[in-house]
């Protein structure tokens, strides 16, 4: 009797870590690096985990929004990384930052840039669904709206739309999951359990003063992790102009404190590009 063996489904969201790139080697270094500073500062595990997480899932997104370049990656995780332990607080384990938000957020950005070189499938929409909802009921709205917002927009771009035609819709049913916040009557008690916002919103407040060099047209010449095609242009932009349209979102509803990672990726990207800018003046001027 015969059998009949079924492919392996590809998915477009994983990317390992190549520990041989020394650029690979560094993060996981600087990850190590922040939690560890963060025990001496005298702060809590989950605080350690918290901010070491941040600076990592900062760098991971500045991979997908500026995959030419390292560098803008290693500045997101310093800045990251660095806001992160400015957030927490010693003896207030309500300030550790929130890194489920960023898995949403990065896994968003990734599925519109396109890094890995395959099509969204229906277990990456049924995956980012669920990491949706998961920012949704901790109360991080607008990462909650990444992945649907990804999906639409992706969908509207090349081959590497998504595969089912609900991804998005199912995206957004569960990033519209109400919130699961604890009552209280204790005013003194809420205020301490809202994390501080001070330093996302200046994360994304000097993000977005870069709009004009971060959405600037730029063609990228990495390549996909899985298939032998080159980064869209038109995809990274879009990734981008969503990444920055969240931060702005963030801002107005006061939940910058779940976006760091995302803000420190998009500073990283328009740091970078800036510096790229004004030695291509400079360079015109001669």
């Amino acid at each position: 009797m015969s059998t009949r063996s079924k492919a392996v489904p590809v998915s477009a969201l994983p990317r390992p870590i190549d520990l041989t790139y020394p650029s690979n080697r560094a993060a996981l270094l600087g990850t190590v690096v922040f939690g560890a500073a963060t025990l001496l500062l005298g702060r809590s595990w989950r605080q350690a985990l918290g901010v070491s997480g941040t600076a990592l899932l900062g760098w991971a997104t500045a991979r997908e929004l500026d995959p030419d370049f390292p560098l803008s990656a290693t500045l997101a995780l310093g800045l990251a990384g660095a806001a992160g332990l400015g957030q927490t607080e010693r003896g207030n384990p309500h300030t550790a930052p929130a890194v489920l938000p960023g898995f949403a957020a990065l896994s968003a950005v990734r599925i519109l840039s396109a890094t890995v070189g395959h099509p969204v499938s229906p277990q990456d929409a049924a995956a980012l669904s669920v990491q949706a909802g998961v920012a949704a009921l901790s109360g991080a709205r607008t990462s909650a709206l990444l992945p649907a917002s990804a999906l639409a927009l992706s969908g509207t771009q090349d081959t590497l739309r998504p595969e089912a035609a609900w991804s998005a819709p199912a995206a957004l049913g569960a990033g519209l999951l109400p919130a699961l916040k604890r009552q209280t009557g204790n005013k003194h008690q809420a205020a301490q359990e809202r994390p501080r916002q001070m330093y996302g919103d200046l994360l994304s407040l000097a993000s977005l003063s870069l709009t004009r060099q971060i959405t600037a047209p730029e063609r990228p010449d990495s390549r996909c992790d899985q298939v032998p095609i080159r980064v869209s242009a038109s995809r990274l932009q879009a990734s981008r102009a969503l990444s920055l349209g969240a931060l702005a979102l963030g801002l107005l509803r006061r939940e910058s404190s779940s976006l760091l990672p995302l803000a420190a990726a998009c500073l990283g990207t328009g740091l970078r590009r800036s510096l790229e800018l004004q030695e291509q003046d400079g360079a015109a001027k001669r």
